[in-house]
């Protein structure tokens, strides 16, 4: 009976609603949707997107959406995550690229990403957000759906980590089309020499990183040394963190009840 009643529980969970998480980014840099899906293959997939983690490591069939960087399979540690590549495709006219993957097999082995299920759909398209000419743009369209685990604190958290993680690969990915091969400086704090003994600079880090962000955003930081101070205890305001409003100049995003398919016949 325990067996029957967890199994029977454990399918409930697996096929409740889910929570999508709903990003949107204008993409400068590029023109071509079905090269934006490229450059994304590359850089996110194959490389990593920027984030402070072993870069992942790639299986299976080579993408030759992904210019041969990409693979159908990848693992990324830490965590213990398995991704995949489900489906690649665009439109006849080339208006338009997608890409869906998802999680392998989600469970306790992904912590802390606790869940049932993860599967995500990346669109490209030309961007006609403005009544100006944007030929020179591509909106990016994002959609994660998850079922964490019904634990208390463990949706809040899965659901926290994921729009660390996304937002962050979104912001790398804008920075690395937009300002290709950008460096930030390691300076002492507010640029104070006197602080490291004369030294200027500590050297250069990629713009199109987590750490190049947080540095990026440090050097324009006008907050006070104690504000300073009490957002080191919130890392995930650190860096091109925004509040994904229609303030945020890199992405836009939300969360809902519904799924990838719900969304898709909405639009």
């Amino acid at each position: 009976e325990f067996t029957i009643g967890t199994a029977a529980r454990t399918v409930a969970e697996a096929t409740s609603v889910p929570r999508l998480l709903t990003l949107d980014a204008t993409l400068t840099g590029v023109d071509d949707p079905i090269e934006a899906r490229r450059k994304w293959l590359e850089f996110i997939w194959a490389s990593g997107g920027g984030l402070p983690l072993l870069p992942p490591i790639m299986k299976g069939d080579v993408l030759e959406e992904g210019n041969g960087k990409a693979r159908r399979e990848l693992l990324r540690i830490p965590p213990l995550i398995t991704e995949k590549i489900v489906s690649l495709s665009e439109a006849p006219d080339g208006s338009s690229a997608d890409l869906e993957y998802q999680l392998y097999r989600p469970g306790l082995t992904t912590f802390p990403f606790l869940m049932h299920t993860h599967q995500a759909r990346v669109s490209f398209a030309k961007d006609t957000s403005t009544t100006e000419s944007s030929d020179d743009a591509i909106a990016l369209h994002w959609e994660v759906e998850i079922r964490p685990f019904p634990i208390p604190v463990v949706g809040t958290l899965v659901e926290t980590l994921t729009e660390m993680t996304v937002a962050t690969l979104v912001r790398n990915f804008a920075v690395h089309l937009a300002e290709p091969g950008a460096d930030v400086e390691i300076r002492p704090p507010r640029g104070n020499a006197d602080l490291s003994g004369g030294v200027q600079s500590f050297g250069t880090v990629s713009k199109d990183t987590w750490i190049g962000g947080v540095l990026d955003a440090h050097l324009g930081d006008t907050r006070s040394t104690v504000e300073q101070t009490l957002a080191l205890l919130r890392p995930w305001t650190w860096g091109r963190s925004g509040n994904g409003d229609e303030t945020d100049s890199y992405v836009r995003y939300k969360w809902s009840e519904k799924t990838i398919q719900a969304d898709k016949e909405n639009v």
